[in-house]
């Protein structure tokens, strides 16, 4: 089983990248077969049509996608949408590709407010793949940092680590 955890956000200093680096590293200690894309740290080109020629680092950014059986998608949260980088990539892929796959999800935001428009965005999408959600999503906000952008609230670690546990889908 291949397990890939995905980081929506672009920002240099993520809040959003700094709990999916936590299910990554309890995933990477747990499971064989885990890989990571950061899309602050990837340069991935913007869909332009199936057609259309890609970098090969979008392309074998792509082809991860494809083979993960496990996605663990962190977004955060932007004027009550999820990150367009994820929607971007999720473009590149063919909708049977992922078909019967299942995903958690880790949303990060100012305020509780909009968590669950966001969830619903992700829900949205990874139906479209038929794509197995998880129904129980990681909800953060800012207050479950301190003033360093460390994880204070324990309980949110808790939280995915429980959704990176494979018997949980």
């Amino acid at each position: 089983m291949k397990i890939l955890i995905i980081c929506g956000s672009r920002r240099k200093d993520s809040l959003t990248r700094k709990l999916t680096d936590i299910a990554f590293e309890y995933a990477k200690g747990k499971y064989g077969d885990v890989e990571y894309i950061d899309l602050g740290k990837k340069d991935i080109d913007p869909f332009r049509g199936f057609e259309e020629k890609y970098s090969d680092e979008t392309m074998n950014t792509v082809k991860m996608m494809e083979n993960a059986d496990v996605f663990i998608i962190g977004s955060p949260v932007y004027d009550a949408l999820l990150s367009s980088g994820i929607k971007n990539l999720f473009e590149f892929v063919n909708y049977k590709a992922l078909e019967g796959r299942v995903a958690g999800f880790i949303v990060k935001s100012n305020n509780p407010g909009t968590h669950q428009q966001v969830r619903g965005h992700l829900v949205a999408l990874t139906n479209y793949f038929n794509i197995l959600s998880n129904p129980r999503p990681v909800f953060s906000v800012d207050d479950d940092f301190d003033e360093n952008g460390n994880l204070k609230n324990e309980k949110i670690r808790e939280s995915i680590i429980r959704l990176v546990i494979p018997q949980q889908f």
